[in-house]
């Protein structure tokens, strides 16, 4: 047989090229970054970055009154009456060595310094989430050098170097053990003056080295990690000059402004062995969540029932309460992001939760809407109006023409959830969609579930929505880019005779509510279609050999390759990575034309886009042909 294991370079470019156009829309991710190992380089701390590794490091450009990064980097001034006349203007470079995480702070600045004032002060305030900690979300560190001199004004001279604070840095002074230097330590240089006001500087560079390890991750491992922060760039002006209306203070973040809490969202760091300073082509970050395309599907019938065709082709996800299983499921940092929090409804206590929640979740988009599906099961469904004790489901996602106080998109929360009526009700941001669009959404009781009737026990429900995605969520006709940023909670509150035994969950893929812990990246793939009925019709001779596509797509580790073949013979699977090698192949052997499919299992190759093709030899006549090319993601 003819072997097909390679493709000819310039087939290779038509396809590659066909792709580029056909995804031209979709957008970069831009809350994820790659620290390239250096390779055995050796990095000194001392704010020069004179290390030619550090010219093949990636970097991000934080500016004030610019998005360092969808979909929640942002800025403000720290001071309502505040002029900004010296923006924040830095480049942040990354890098690794072993499980070393450096980060360079090239920070352009004409007034370098601080205070012991709040928020008079230079500064990175950067949080780090602790994987060694089984807490989902992961608990957040902070790590924030600055020149905040509280509790120690003494330090505070010409030329004096900013200061460790958090874990690893005292609050109450500036001394620091050995072991926090073994964990956080940093050199830092002015560029062209010193740290007053007495003339002009030029800029400042914090070179920091963190010894990620400590914090549960493991950068060397095969695959690598992926470091989960985010920081802000405090950037306080003119503080020693004595005239109050030129000084000012203004931070800039990446993701997230904190340093000792969860929100708004995190930096993908990613780290590789085999990712170095010398790899040419960067491995892709693929979205967190790739929605299908009901373009050629008759759109479901918003009645809560999932009977509608289109329903049972769409790929899933579950939520559930205690279910880590699940939530390791979950791709990026979705593991460690996504949680539950059970609420006190009275101090101090929390009763034992009897009948966890659990939640299939299906969502696709048509046009200019989004479409969502929920199967929830549960055994108590009531509905009691106070959110603690909600039974319910909600979407969030950011509005693309909404914006908040540190320049950052609002997320709006998507809740249905039972009233006291015993009626399936729409709150927060939902209501308004309903009232100004032609959303809509309905719920089904299933089997012979009642809502408030503690004397059965119920089966739960079922949920559609229809959302409008444009107008009142600020997407152009079309989608423009096609990416959504959000998450979805379960709410699940279980109300008894007793009210001390009374309790509510909240379980949550991505984001828990409008403020975060996380935002997915949700691509909506134009190319990605489901199948209507006659696209799937078996009984249909092919006149060609074709694929049909895979399903599930994005899949993990395993999806169903489609294909058809107009003469019986020896079939083969072949799947290449992006630059055009072959990384897997499967053969088959049909004795008839028709509709067949592969079983593909990518567990053993790393997560990012394959191209694939079916090739056939026709047993009669020896001929060989092969298919045109697919496109599948694997999502781990």
């Amino acid at each position: 047989m003819q072997k097909s294991t390679q493709w000819t370079f310039w087939a290779l470019i038509l396809i590659i090229s066909g792709l580029e156009l056909n995804y031209a829309q979709q957008l970069k991710r831009q809350d994820a970054i790659w620290a390239r190992s250096t390779d055995g380089a050796v990095i000194t701390l001392d704010g020069f970055l004179d290390e030619p590794v550090w010219a093949k490091a990636e970097s991000l450009v934080v500016k004030y009154g610019q998005s360092a990064g969808l979909p929640t980097s942002g800025w403000r001034s720290e001071f309502q009456a505040d002029a900004i006349t010296d923006p924040t203007d830095a480049v942040v470079k990354f890098l690794v060595s072993g499980n070393q995480l450096y980060i360079a702070f090239n920070v352009k600045d004409s007034s370098v310094g601080g205070t012991p004032d709040w928020a008079r002060w230079d500064a990175v305030l950067m949080s780090i989430k602790d994987k060694a900690n089984p807490t989902r979300p992961l608990n957040p560190i902070e790590f924030f050098y600055t020149f905040w001199y509280l509790n120690v004004p003494q330090y505070a001279t010409p030329g004096g170097l900013p200061r460790f604070i958090g874990k690893y840095g005292n609050f109450d002074d500036t001394t620091r053990t050995d072991a926090q230097r073994a964990v956080w330590d940093a050199g830092f240089r002015v560029i062209g003056g010193q740290t007053n006001d007495a003339g002009r500087d030029e800029g400042w560079i914090a070179e920091m080295r963190i010894s990620v390890d400590s914090l549960g991750y493991n950068l060397t491992q095969s695959g690598g990690d992926i470091v989960q922060l985010n920081f802000s760039i405090w950037d306080c002006d003119y503080v020693y000059e004595g005239n109050p209306s030129t000084v000012s203070t203004a931070r800039t973040h990446v993701q997230n402004p904190w340093g000792n809490a969860n929100g708004n969202n995190v930096l993908r760091v990613h780290a590789s062995p085999s990712v170095t300073v010398n790899t040419l082509t960067l491995p892709e970050v693929t979205p967190d969540l790739v929605l299908q395309n009901g373009l050629q599907i008759a759109a479901p019938i918003i009645d809560g029932e999932l009977n509608d065709d289109v329903w049972s082709k769409v790929n899933s996800f579950n939520i559930a309460w205690g279910d880590s299983v699940i939530r390791a499921s979950y791709a990026g940092v979705g593991p460690y992001q996504s949680g539950q929090y059970q609420p006190e409804l009275s101090p101090g206590l929390r009763p034992d939760i009897l009948d966890p929640s659990y939640a299939t979740v299906k969502m696709f988009f048509k046009d200019n809407y989004l479409y969502l599906a929920a199967d929830v099961n549960d055994q108590i469904v009531q509905g009691d109006g106070v959110y603690d004790l909600a039974d319910g489901i909600s979407i969030i996602l950011a509005d693309r023409n909404s914006f908040n106080d540190d320049n950052v998109f609002d997320f709006r929360l998507l809740r249905m959830s039972f009233g006291p009526d015993s009626l399936p009700k729409a709150f927060d941001y939902l209501q308004q969609l309903l009232d100004s669009t032609s959303s809509s959404f309905a719920v089904k009781l299933k089997g012979a579930t009642t809502v408030n009737d503690n004397s059965d026990i119920d089966e739960g429900y079922t949920v559609e929505m229809k959302i409008e995605l444009t107008g009142m969520l600020g997407y152009e006709n079309g989608l423009g880019d096609k990416t959504l940023f959000g998450g979805i909670c379960l709410y699940d509150g279980d109300v008894f005779e007793d009210p001390l035994l009374n309790y509510g969950t909240r379980t949550w893929w991505f984001r828990e509510h409008g403020g975060g812990p996380a935002a997915a990246w949700i691509y909506m793939d134009p190319n990605n279609l489901i199948l209507s009925a006659d696209d799937n019709d078996l009984s249909i001779v092919p006149s060609s050999l074709q694929i049909k596509g895979n399903f599930p797509n994005p899949f993990n580790p395993t999806t169903v390759v489609r294909y058809a073949t107009p003469f019986a013979g020896e079939i083969t699977l072949n799947v290449f990575n992006l630059l055009g090698e072959s990384v897997a192949s499967m053969n088959q052997v049909v004795t008839s034309s028709g509709n067949y499919e592969f079983n593909f299992n990518g567990s053993e190759l790393a997560s990012g886009v394959y191209l694939y093709k079916v090739s056939a030899k026709n047993n009669q006549t020896g001929k060989y042909v092969e298919s045109a090319a697919g496109k599948m993601i694997l999502m781990k």
